[in-house]
Parts: C-alpha cells; structure tokens; sequence
C-alpha cells in the first residue's frame, strides 16, 4: 500500500449523514445530496434538497443536506433553521440525536460554544437512553472539543475518558488516546501524555491505516518534545523517516525531517537541525507541497 497524504480532519458530520442516508430506503436525491456535501459541492446540494423540499417542505433528509450545506456556505442562520426543522421531524430517538448533533455541530463551528455544548448534551442524553453506546461516544469526543477549543483542558480530559470507556474496536480506542495524549500535554502532564500516545501508536499499527501510523508517529514525537524527552523525540522521528522511506511517504518522510529539525534545535544543535530543513525543503518542492514549503520556510527564517 502507498503511504499517501490525506485530509485528517475530524469529519463526524460526514459520517454521520452518510450512515442515515445510506439506509435501504434511502432515496437517489438523498444519496446524490449526501455525495454533494462529501464532495463539498455546497451548491449542488442546495440545488438537490431544494428539489426535495419543494416535493415535500418536511422532508428530514432533504432539511438535514440542506442545513450542512447552508452551513458549508457561511449561511448560519439559515442552516440552524433548516437543522431545527429536521428536528421537529425526528420520528425517532435516532433521528433526534443527529439533528441534535449536526447542530451542534453547526454552533461549534460558528464559536457558539455553549450552545454548541448544549446540543451535543442533548444528542447524548437521546444516545443514553437509546443505549447507543456509538454515538454517546461520539458526542463526548465533540464535547471534549468544544472545551479544548476554549483551552478548558480539564473538562476536555474527563470527556474523552469518558468516551475511551465506549470505545468499541481498536480503531476507536486509538482515536481517544490520541485525544486523550493531547489534552494532557497540553496540561504539561507529560508522563500521562506519552503513555496514552504509545497506546495510540499500538493501536494504530494493529489497526490503522498508514496515514494514521504516520501521524500518531508525529504527535509522539511532538509530545517528547514538549516533555524535553529530546533522545525519544529523535528515535521516533528517525524511525518515522525509515517507515515513510519502506512506504512511498514522501510527505511524512518530510514532516518527520522537520520533527528532527525542532528536535536538534531543543538540542542547541542549530546547523543539523537547518540542514535536516534544507532537505525537507527540496523534498517539499519536488512534490509540490506548498504549505509545506510555506511552513518550512517560516522554520528557516526563524
């Protein structure tokens, strides 16, 4: 398998219209609306569940595509209205707890951050009493981003514990101890931080993909460093070069030269960290990657 670059954001809302959408009843305008809105093609959904709608005005599915699109768009009040609408149209506890969420989602995005977590309390509570350990989990996870968002670390660490306790495979258990590491290097909790990123690390390489291998190798390497565990942060980094060099990761190849670079750098060692730069630089151009070029540069003039 090549190791290629991927987009790792967070991307619940996607998941969570896809699985409500792609059911056995789901319509073609539905199924064309949802793959508008994962190919970010804002406009055509509009297009999609405007048609939807003008059939039929409480039409959930067509409220709920129309409302992430609005969303997509900067259309914030709009977007809550739409999602509101789909809520009155929940026929059941399932429904509830995504329009619950999907507003949530909305307020988060737009800095609503009480109403924001006020949603997502409601979406857990229908999850709670649905049993839906899944969604419960994913709602804690949203929680805990909300608080870490607003730099409240300690409510964000209860959130992600309580959704690690959820986790259901390994996929989701590596997903909370990445949160879960974070939050605690953020703390300067540092020894905490490292254990529960080499869990995430052998959660990740039971389990992952090599992108997620490659990027939890990355963050371990950035909590070495914020631990001042510079030999660590070293062997990681070097370790992530070899793995993305076995794998066909250019990319990761040059984000871990740039982990060596800050890690010489910690080290007092400026000349080895500026040329482990110059190299990830020539790297970065011969593929194109202009943030990454962008960043390294930045690098160099500091």
């Amino acid at each position: 398998m090549k190791l290629e670059k991927t987009l790792t954001t967070f991307t619940t809302a996607l998941f969570i219209l896809s699985f409500n959408l792609n059911a056995a009843e789901v319509t073609d305008q539905s199924a064309a609306c949802t793959q508008a809105l994962n190919q970010g093609d804002y406009a055509k959904a509009i297009v999609i569940s405007s048609a939807m709608l003008k059939t039929n005005a409480e039409n959930r599915d067509g409220l709920l595509c129309q409302g992430r699109a609005l969303g997509g768009q900067g259309h914030y009040a709009e977007a809550l209205n739409a999602l509101e609408q789909s809520l009155k149209q929940a026929k059941s506890g399932f429904d509830q707890i995504i329009s619950h969420l999907l507003m949530g989602n909305l307020l988060k995005e737009n800095k609503k951050n009480a109403e924001a977590l006020a949603s997502y309390e409601k979406s857990m509570n229908v999850a709670k009493q649905e049993k839906n350990d899944k969604f419960t989990r994913i709602n804690h996870n949203l929680i805990g981003e909300v608080y870490a968002d607003t730099k409240d670390f300690n409510a964000a660490l209860t959130s992600y514990l309580a959704g690690e306790k959820l986790a259901y495979n390994d996929n989701e258990r590596a997903d909370n101890f990445e949160r879960i590491a974070s939050t605690y290097s953020a703390l300067a909790r540092h020894d905490e931080a490292i254990e529960y990123q080499v869990k995430a690390i052998l959660m990740q390489r039971k389990s992952g993909t090599l992108d997620q291998y490659a990027n939890a190798s990355l963050e371990m390497g950035r909590i070495y460093i914020a631990a001042k565990e510079l030999q660590n942060a070293e062997k990681t980094y070097t370790k992530l070069v070899q793995f993305s060099q076995e794998n066909g990761g250019a990319y990761y190849e040059i984000k871990a030269n740039m982990g060596l670079a800050q890690t010489k750098l910690a080290m007092g060692d400026a000349a080895t960290a500026k040329t482990f730069l110059i190299d990830a630089q020539k790297m970065a151009k011969s593929l194109g990657e202009a943030d990454l070029i962008a960043e390294i540069d930045d690098l160099l003039k500091n």
